[in-house]
């Protein structure tokens, strides 16, 4: 099984404490991140097969990635370089 792993980045944008991480497998794309420094790590997980919209839109030096699902389930990345961003959709249009 191939996992592909993207992080964010503070120069792109991403929160320096708790940078977000956007895995994707043969079946899921998840994506982890904290709120805060000290809080739990939050994690949402959705189904490739489900994945309705997928937006990149580019912010200062980064870019963000929208991703949306049947089921109204949607992953927010921010602070990804641009070219991570477009390798992640990339995988995902497959």
């Amino acid at each position: 099984m191939r996992v592909f792993k993207f992080q964010s980045r503070i120069i792109n944008g991403g929160n320096p404490f708790s940078p977000e991480v956007i895995e994707i497998d043969d079946t899921f794309i998840t994506i982890r991140k904290k709120r805060h420094p000290f809080s739990v790590l939050h994690s949402i997980s959705i189904p490739l097969r489900s994945i309705v919209k997928i937006e990149v839109s580019k912010s200062g030096f980064g870019a963000n990635i929208l991703i949306e699902s049947f089921s109204d389930s949607i992953i927010l990345g921010k602070g990804f370089s641009a070219s991570s961003a477009l390798e992640i959709k990339r995988i995902l249009l497959g």
